[in-house]
């Protein structure tokens, strides 16, 4: 059997999925994945932005193919990749959007490592696999009193964050 075969039924599976049980199986995947190198470049940014979460995003700017940006200080913020960095996407052995929600939980995942006593809210704005041009995030950070904010309803066009850095 050819392995882009067994990720046809890798994929028919993931539509069968709730999507809870899809969030909870990908939140896995998503781990599995930043634990292999991403979340060590999130831990330096980290620790060059002193913990400040405000410094963390506008920094997120140096790193290749990502831009981020404060939307809103201390509450939310926005996180871009310009490209999708999954292998198997890249590989062609999956194409279906529901994949990028390994991409959010990984997000959720790294923030979570890095500002452990922090909840955050992660949405995927848009995604290259549904046809952007590039995967945005949108990331709230819950309130202590555990007030949510309201949920943005328009997508996550904000106000973009303009860089002079080239990738």
């Amino acid at each position: 059997m050819e392995i882009g075969n067994w990720f046809k039924g890798f994929e028919k599976g993931l539509e069968r999925l709730s999507p809870e049980q899809r969030s909870a199986f990908l939140s896995e995947c998503g781990r599995n994945c930043v634990n292999g190198g991403t979340l060590s470049v999130y831990q330096q940014l980290h620790e060059r932005a002193q913990g400040d979460m405000d410094t963390f995003f506008q920094m997120a700017n140096e790193l290749p193919g990502v831009r981020g940006g404060v939307v809103e200080k201390g509450r939310v913020y926005r996180l871009v990749f310009l490209e999708c960095t999954c292998k198997l996407c890249k590989k062609g052995y999956v194409t279906t959007p529901l994949l990028c929600e390994c991409s959010r939980q990984s997000v959720i995942y790294s923030l979570q490592c890095l500002w452990k006593e922090k909840h955050f809210t992660v949405t995927l704005c848009h995604s290259i696999l549904r046809g952007g041009t590039d995967c945005e995030m949108r990331i709230e950070v819950e309130s202590q009193s555990s007030l949510r904010l309201p949920p943005y309803k328009k997508g996550c066009v904000l106000a973009r964050v303009e860089s002079n850095h080239t990738i």
